[in-house]
């Protein structure tokens, strides 16, 4: 993530790929969050079908498990199999790496 007080880089590549692949559109800077309800497909249960809220990333990594309900494990998990139809984020493209370097970068926030 970050290495000396800059990002790592793998988290500069992985900054790139975040706007790239769609993420900041809904996370734009400064504070990661667009403050907007999305449907990303991965709602279930009484949930199914319904927006859930643009949480911020700023920290990321002190929330997990991650989505609404907690059913993603890991930001890896999130981006991919909690991912259908590539709607949060254009992620199913990207190989092992650059997930990697995607994660790095959020996790940086």
């Amino acid at each position: 993530w970050l290495e000396n007080g800059n990002l790592s880089e793998a988290a500069v590549r992985g900054k790139e790929l975040f706007t790239q692949v769609g993420c900041a559109a809904c996370h734009p800077g400064p504070y990661y969050t667009d403050n907007k309800l999305h449907e990303l497909g991965f709602t279930r249960d009484l949930d199914e079908g319904k927006p859930v809220d643009t949480p911020t990333l700023i920290e990321v990594w002190r929330t997990a498990p991650y989505l609404h309900d907690g059913r993603a494990a890991t930001l890896h998990d999130m981006l991919t199999t909690f991912n259908p139809e590539d709607r949060h984020g254009k992620t199913s493209d990207l190989n092992e790496q650059q997930l990697e370097d995607l994660i790095s970068y959020v996790l940086s926030l």
